[in-house]
């Protein structure tokens, strides 16, 4: 599939009052901004158009998909094509496009994942780069422990620690 945009697109103020809105972004994001009005959740590697089009049975209803951008709710919409349904749409601009209007959208007060693992691996580094400078050399290899972290979580797609983090009450 390409990251072309979708070429049914709709912006968001035009949607019906009844529509059937599918919201394929991961969960992490889902997490930190999300629609207020109804709306079904599915993370993109986790969808599937006909397990989707049976559990809801829908027989041919407008469907409006959402992500963050345009780009995977693209890639639903032309997996919908792909089983012969039509009446697909996908929300112009994605939630970046109402992610402004609190009447719109539900923001967590939580701080995102990303941030956390951000403010958590700088610290880490700033307090092993002092300690190695004033009390002993050895605590050098905290910093380089968490650069050997930070290139494993980039090279794999994963994170240890947003992972540990994500286990901390206010993130659940």
């Amino acid at each position: 599939m390409s990251d072309e945009i979708y070429k049914n697109q709709i912006d968001y103020e035009n949607l019906p009052a009844d529509a059937i809105i599918l919201d394929v972004r991961n969960g992490t994001e889902y997490s930190e901004v999300s629609l207020r009005r109804k709306h079904y959740f599915i993370e993109l590697p986790n969808f599937n158009a006909e397990e989707f089009v049976k559990e809801y049975n829908l027989k041919g209803e407008p469907i409006y998909i959402l992500c963050r951008s345009g780009v995977r709710s693209s890639k639903a919409a032309q997996e919908m094509e792909k089983i012969g349904y039509k009446n697909v749409y996908i929300i112009r601009g994605g939630i970046l496009s109402v992610a402004d209007n609190p009447k719109i959208v539900h923001k967590s007060a939580v701080m995102s994942m990303e941030r956390q693992v951000r403010i958590v691996a700088g610290s880490l580094v700033l307090i092993g780069a002092i300690l190695a400078l004033f009390l002993n050399t050895a605590f050098a290899l905290l910093p380089a422990f968490v650069g050997c972290g930070l290139i494993y979580a980039g090279i794999s797609n994963t994170c240890a620690m947003a992972s540990l983090l994500a286990k901390l009450p206010w993130n659940r």
